[in-house]
């Protein structure tokens, strides 16, 4: 698989990853919403609790993942994608799964997320049962679906030119963040270049080569 790292490819990967998502977790019974790459300040992703994109004959809720957030290891950006599907399934199912303007996470979200999902989820002292880590079954379906990281991402720090109405600003200080490790291993066959990912340290041989898979990160 290429490399994660043009914005149109990833949009579009994206959407397959909420496609295997619907369907292996909620069994396609989702409206497919308007998959959207933007900031979202203090999130990693959101979902909008009314159908905000339209054409003349159909209408959509959005989802959004966090620009910034991209280069996540993929688990945790597909666990977010699994989060913000719950929302929708919640809406979907007339379930109140927030409060206090959809800021607060319920017990009834942590259920549906833990049951349906099969995520991980802890409780915030402010935003309720809302921190979400991916388990054990979110890295086997990454690794069963081929999901790679994705290696493109929005800078939280960036100046404008050209601004219309006003003066360029300079910007704000990027404020470094140290990627989190992956929780899967990718090996690669050195002589066909064939690869896999998995969750622990293994021996495998390369029926084709004959040679063994070496570990690539």
């Amino acid at each position: 698989m290429k490399a994660m790292t043009n914005y149109q490819r990833v949009a579009n990967y994206l959407v397959k990853i909420f496609k295997a998502v619907n369907e292996d977790y909620f069994h396609s019974e989702l409206d497919t919403p308007t998959i959207t790459i933007q900031s979202t300040v203090g999130a990693y992703g959101h979902v909008t609790t009314s159908k905000v994109w339209s054409t003349e004959d159909h209408e959509s809720y959005e989802l959004n993942i966090g620009a910034d957030y991209l280069t996540r290891p993929i688990e945790n950006v597909v666990a977010t994608m699994i989060h913000e599907a719950v929302h929708l399934y919640c809406m979907q199912k007339g379930i109140k799964d927030t409060s206090n303007r959809g800021v607060y996470h319920n017990r009834r979200f942590k259920e549906v997320a833990e049951n349906m999902g099969h995520l991980i989820i802890d409780r915030h002292d402010t935003y309720g049962w809302t921190i979400t880590s991916p388990s054990e079954a979110t890295i086997d379906f990454c690794i069963s679906n081929g999901f790679e990281d994705i290696q493109i991402g929005r800078n939280t720090g960036y100046s404008l030119i050209g601004v219309s109405g006003g003066k360029a600003g300079n910007g704000g200080t990027s404020i470094p963040r140290v990627k989190k490790p992956s929780s899967t291993r990718k090996y690669i066959c050195p002589c066909c270049g064939n690869s896999f990912r998995a969750t622990k340290s293994i021996n495998v041989l390369c029926m084709d080569c004959n040679e063994q898979f070496v570990l690539t990160e």
